[in-house]
């Protein structure tokens, strides 16, 4: 199983046994995705799922506390009226309750657990300007060192407004892999971006060094781009 689908909690076949089994078959995907230091796009579908569930879960509550009761006494000790539920939850709804008490403390842990491997990448990866740093740091060059090859990926950012977690984040969009040596250097892959590319004459260019062997564009590339939320202070 590679990801949930974004209804999996409401499509299909709803039996708590059935989901449960989907469940952890995913569980255990992310776990050995996180193994492995690929750490998207697993992290934020798990926020998204966690999102989908303790809403359905703050819904059902508010609709079940605004249906009818029978008032059937009163507390004279802390002088409260005691009412008794008039609805009764059926079959699905009571395996709907339990599917999500299972559900959330889950996504809950493999999201920490996830993060936690998160920072513990960022604490192995250096952001460091090319040259002068221009004013306008919006947009721009991430150029990232290949740990055990004189290689370089480059992508161009664009500071964006808001993803589907309401967060600041960073376009990427890759360019090209290239050899760097003594007539190929980090300085110079500046230069020659900065004459294709006209209209920013003096690009921000960061390079992205990291003392372990990530995968770029699942681990090392969603961490260089909330480091560098940190620098445009965005973050």
């Amino acid at each position: 199983m590679s990801e949930l689908d974004k209804n999996w909690l409401t499509e299909g076949i709803f039996d708590f046994e059935y989901k449960k089994y989907v469940l952890m078959a995913y569980f255990q995907h992310v776990r050995d995705q996180f193994t492995r230091n690929r750490l998207h796009p697993c992290l934020p579908e798990l926020k998204s799922h966690l999102d989908a569930c303790v809403s359905i879960q703050t819904n059902k509550s508010r609709i079940r506390t605004s249906l009818p009761k029978n008032l059937t006494g009163i507390d004279v000790k802390n002088w409260q009226l005691q009412y008794e539920e008039m609805h009764q939850e059926d079959a699905y709804m009571s395996d709907l309750n339990y599917l999500l008490d299972f559900a959330i403390p889950r996504f809950s842990r493999s999201i920490e657990e996830g993060t936690d491997r998160f920072s513990e990448v960022e604490e192995n990866v250096k952001v460091s300007p090319v040259g002068i740093v221009p004013l306008h740091l919006q947009e721009g060059y991430l150029l990232f060192l290949h740990t055990f090859q004189p290689m370089v990926s480059i992508f161009y950012y664009q500071l964006a407004l808001y993803n589907a977690l309401k967060e600041r984040y960073l376009k990427t969009h890759f360019i090209e892999t290239v050899r760097i040596g003594l007539g190929n250097t980090v300085s110079q892959i500046k230069v020659d971006l900065t004459k294709r590319n006209r209209e920013i004459p003096n690009p921000a260019t960061y390079v992205v060094e990291s003392k372990y062997e990530y995968p770029l564009h699942e681990t090392l590339l969603p961490v260089a781009e909330r480091l560098m939320l940190r620098e445009i202070n965005v973050a």
